[in-house]
């Protein structure tokens, strides 16, 4: 079998498979296949695969077609300037999350002095690592209740000098204060998992959030008043339906903080900034 063939039946296998975008999920998992760079199927199409590498690649199909994301079966998935490992451990990142790095860069770059900075569910770790090389003076703290998660977020961090990672539940294990504390919390309703597709492979733990999807948002909120600097920012990402009512939790807790919702670059809400001045 030559490489233009087998992105042809990929194609064609996914297409009857659901996939929303076959061609590309095709590419991707024969590059993948072959150690190769996705530009190469097209400008070496004549290039023969070895059986071997027919079935791999056959078997990758298989798995894509009963749904199972592409993140995982390439064992990767890009984010803000890089690559992350991810494993069905943790949640696979979201490009909506970089608006959150985004807003917590914004804000850091202004503060003088060496930030010490908490990324409260750290997951595969995209926002503590990212943060930590972006703010090499920074002290970064990242947790997370799951050890499992916490073994792929050490593959990310990469040695990163300014990175500690701890098991932890919410802030329960910490004294002192940070000066940006930022969290993605799971923030699904529990009811709702039954119906998405997204549950049926990423980690419920990375999932759920309780029966208004506000659970965990909630505890870490209670939490934070007493570990936060004054001036100081919390970041909490959430669910497109759930800006306003976060928001008012985040005004309880914070009574004399700014609080605003953020839109993603898709005009949805999509985080809460809380800034003690």
């Amino acid at each position: 079998m030559q490489v233009g063939e087998a992105l042809r039946h990929g194609t064609e296998r996914l297409m009857n498979g659901g996939s929303g975008s076959p061609r590309l999920d095709a590419a991707l998992l024969l590059a993948h296949t072959l150690q190769t760079p996705r530009e190469a199927l097209i400008t070496h199409p004549e290039r023969s695969i070895s059986e071997n590498q027919a079935r791999t690649f056959e078997s990758l199909l298989v798995l894509r077609a009963r749904g199972m994301p592409i993140a995982y079966l390439l064992g990767s998935r890009p984010f803000w300037d890089r690559t992350f490992r991810v494993t069905s451990h943790v949640l696979i990142p979201r490009p909506e999350t970089e608006k959150l790095v985004e807003v917590a860069l914004q804000w850091a770059r202004k503060q003088p002095g060496s930030l010490r900075i908490l990324d409260v569910g750290t997951g595969s770790g995209v926002i503590a690592v990212t943060l930590a090389a972006q703010l090499p003076d920074a002290q970064v703290i990242a947790t997370d209740v799951s050890l499992a998660a916490l073994r792929v977020a050490q593959e990310n961090a990469d040695g990163l000098p300014n990175l500690t990672l701890i098991q932890a539940d919410l802030l329960e294990p910490f004294a002192g204060r940070f000066d940006l504390i930022a969290s993605n919390l799971p923030y699904i309703a529990s009811e709702e998992l039954s119906i998405l597709d997204v549950a049926k492979f990423e980690p419920l733990v990375a999932l759920d959030g309780g029966a208004d999807g506000l659970r965990l948002i909630e505890r870490l909120l209670a939490q934070t008043p007493a570990y936060l600097t004054s001036p100081g920012l919390l970041l909490l990402e959430h669910g497109a339906d759930q800006g306003p009512a976060v928001a008012a939790l985040a005004q309880i807790a914070f009574p004399n903080a700014q609080v605003q919702i953020v839109k993603d670059d898709a005009g949805l809400d999509r985080l809460v900034r809380i800034a003690l001045d």
